[in-house]
């Protein structure tokens, strides 16, 4: 039986033969995280990234999302637009599609806007519709 050698190269334990990985920039520690000693490799997979950065580093428009589910909420007809458009933004900004983008972000506000407004609209039309069967109603008709 053969044992690994005792004193090897940097960047082994003496005695296990595991590498020492915590001894290489780049690698994990005992912690978990890079620079902090322990074992395996950081990875990237669950770092937190920006989404909305571009690689010429300017930051992409906001997907106005919130708009298209107010237009759910208040006037649903536009909500389908309003949405496919609000989920399109990040990916056309990630495909350099840069003015697509910054006009799908555009869109999906305005029409959450759009369906705000005719719901306003048609609640003024009903509040006057009241008053006036009220007004009817008190005067004999």
């Amino acid at each position: 039986m053969t044992y690994p050698p005792q004193n090897g190269p940097s960047g082994q334990n003496a005695g296990s033969g595991y590498t020492d990985y915590s001894a290489q920039p780049g690698h994990a520690g005992p912690g978990g995280y890079a620079g902090q000693g322990g074992y395996g490799v950081q990875s990237s997979f669950g770092a937190h990234t920006d989404y909305q950065a571009s690689p010429s580093g300017r930051p992409g428009p906001p997907s106005n999302v919130g708009w298209a589910v107010a237009s759910i909420l208040f006037f649903w007809p536009l909500s389908f637009v309003a949405m496919t458009r609000a989920l399109e933004v990040h990916p056309l900004w990630a495909a350099g599609r840069h003015a697509e983008a910054e006009a799908a972000s555009a869109s999906a506000k305005k029409l959450g806007m759009i369906s705000i407004a005719i719901v306003a609209v048609l609640f003024v039309l009903y509040i006057v519709f009241l008053i006036a069967m009220v007004g009817l109603a008190a005067s004999g008709y």
